[in-house]
């Protein structure tokens, strides 16, 4: 009996072995033809799983690897964001962002970065930077030729974190370490000149833009402004519809601007009969981008400003903004082309101002504000 209760034992074991042994050839044979038959993106990534011999940061690979596909696409203006890089992109174009809080512009002349001013409770300026100094790197990364907006998306961040930032000031070099902070950016400033002449600066099209233009505009206008100069130098863009709200406000009935995806599929942007009369003049400049765009052309074409600078930066396609649910990153991407009311294509070309003035390069002399202050004034007595 106890013979017979061995051999049972021994053959149970040997057939539970090779079940095991199925089972384990089955499940790899299943995970092998998962891997082959997926996207080439989950098979390296699955094969790294398996194989690689050292430890390493899944998710880093990941973000990674999602940035290289994007990449490879050739647009500058398509990318991935990380999760982080994605709230702090967010923030940064509704106006309310996590950053140091400093508002930075490109000396034409120079290609320097220069501190312009500060927002409200800014870190940059608690921890000794000064209006004129120019950002020479961020976290030791140079900033030469990047573009404003990608400077500002180095300092933003996780609120808390510190960030360094490099200056030149006069013949010395710094560095100041920064804390990021949740700050609240006001879109427009706004103030009367002198003889009658209102001036609005809008930073971008977005947040509290839309809002802000139009107290701006009704404060002109309460305020016996003759004319008012719109200064959208530096202005990288911002969002389609917020720039297509503003302008609906200012110009009369008629299409503002219209895009064309892929397939030419047109959707044309139309502004309603309510306008606000009063001559105007632009100020650009060749970082005046997007949107800004958008706002010049529209302007130019309706006959209702006239545009003083230089030619603007030529982005004239649209991005959409799209969550990415599986990673908490975001994706923006290309999806159309716009064209001004006219029919212009503004990508590669950017809006050829109707008085050409170069940037006079001196803190001391605004040689495109004044132009366009005599521009206005000639177009006020013409009235």
């Amino acid at each position: 009996m106890c013979f017979w209760r061995g051999c049972m034992n021994k053959k149970c074991a040997i057939i539970l072995a090779a079940a095991a042994g199925i089972v384990c050839a089955l499940a790899t044979f299943l995970i092998m033809t998962l891997i082959r038959n997926a996207d080439p993106f989950v098979e390296v990534s699955g094969l790294i799983q398996q194989k690689y011999l050292n430890g390493y940061d899944a998710l880093a690979v990941r973000d990674a690897g999602l940035k290289a596909m994007v990449s490879e696409l050739g647009d500058p203006y398509s990318a991935y964001y990380t999760p982080d890089e994605f709230k702090a992109y967010e923030h940064q174009v509704s106006g309310e962002y996590v950053g140091i809080g400093i508002i930075i512009k490109k000396d034409t002349g120079t290609g320097d970065i220069i501190v312009d001013s500060f927002i409200e409770g800014s870190s940059a300026k608690e921890a000794g930077i000064l209006e004129g100094d120019v950002i020479i790197s961020v976290d030791g990364t140079g900033v030469a030729g990047k573009t404003l907006v990608q400077i500002s998306e180095l300092c933003g961040g996780k609120e808390g974190t510190t960030v360094k930032i490099g200056v030149r000031r006069g013949g010395e070099t710094l560095e100041f370490a920064i804390i990021r902070k949740a700050l609240a950016r006001d879109m427009v400033t706004y103030r009367m000149l002198p003889d009658g002449i209102g001036y609005m600066k809008i930073l971008q099209f977005g947040g509290n833009c839309e809002k802000l233009f139009g107290e701006a505009m009704d404060y002109f206008i309460n305020n016996g402004a003759g004319g008012v100069v719109i200064d959208l130098r530096d202005d990288p863009g911002g969002y389609l519809d917020a720039v297509v709200r503003v302008l609906d406000r200012l110009l009369p009935e008629g299409t503002l601007v219209y895009t064309e995806n892929r397939n030419k599929i047109r959707e044309t942007y139309k502004s309603g009969a309510s306008c606000i009369k009063i001559p105007l003049a632009l100020v650009v400049n060749k970082n005046t981008a997007s949107a800004a765009e958008i706002f010049a052309g529209a302007v130019q074409d309706f006959d209702y400003g006239k545009v003083v600078g230089t030619t603007t930066y030529g982005k004239g396609v649209v991005q959409e903004i799209i969550p990415v649910k599986s990673t908490g990153g975001g994706l923006k991407l290309t999806i159309s082309q716009y064209f001004t009311p006219k029919g212009r294509v503004i990508n590669g070309n950017g809006i050829y101002p109707d008085y050409y003035v170069g940037d006079s390069g001196s803190p001391e002399k605004d040689a495109q504000l004044e132009k366009a202050i005599e521009v206005l004034k000639k177009a006020i007595a013409a009235q």
